[in-house]
């Protein structure tokens, strides 16, 4: 019995060692964004978000990463004169991954393609809907700094843009967003007052 429990601790250590050589495992609190949905169909949308607790897990050689956030308020607004509640308003996503491959190698940026799915929605109008979510693809620019903060293993992607293609309840549009890091955003801007002091 003892010969079995030091080879499944063997297995598991050695396991942990090779993941964490290939792998890059990191997370954050939160980020706050703002974006646009817009198509030729007068049915534009602006939308402020926020998600909590972000997960990333990035493979080093190849510079792929997956990102997955448990949850994300939306508020959607329309743009046009006449509103849809069925696509403004207030409204959680439950599964929202992202994944995107960083073309350059810089220890302060990603730049690369990116595609991202938000699925399971709550809304204060129809409740859950199976039928809705939200598909994007497009390009992906973040900024790091890494210097700023000294929680171990913290996501440090204070800055990051999409822009692309979004097809969102059901409806082709072409997005733009920008969004923050919650915590680092903070940081920064403090650092900011105080080296202009």
């Amino acid at each position: 019995m003892k010969k079995v429990i030091l080879c499944i601790f063997f297995i598991i250590v050695v396991t942990k060692t090779n993941a964490e050589n290939i792998f890059d495992f990191s997370w954050n609190f939160g980020n706050i964004g703002i974006g646009i949905n817009y198509s030729a169909e007068n049915d534009d949308n602006f939308e402020f978000y926020a998600s909590l607790l972000n997960f990333t897990i990035e493979q080093k050689d190849i510079n792929i990463g997956f990102e997955f956030s448990p949850v994300k308020f939306w508020y959607l607004f329309g743009l046009q004169d006449e509103t849809d509640k069925k696509y403004n308003g207030e409204r959680f996503s439950f599964i929202n991954v992202n994944i995107y491959w960083d073309l350059i190698e810089n220890k302060n940026i990603i730049l690369g393609p990116f595609v991202s799915m938000n699925y399971l929605y709550v809304n204060t109008f129809y409740r859950i809907d199976i039928n809705e979510y939200v598909f994007s693809g497009g390009l992906r620019f973040s900024y790091k700094l890494k210097h700023m903060i000294n929680f171990n293993k913290y996501n440090s992607q204070i800055l990051s843009t999409e822009i692309g293609y979004r097809n969102i309840f059901g409806k082709n549009k072409f997005y733009f967003s920008v969004n923050v890091d919650v915590i680092l955003g903070l940081i920064g801007i403090g650092e900011g007052i105080r080296s202009s002091m």
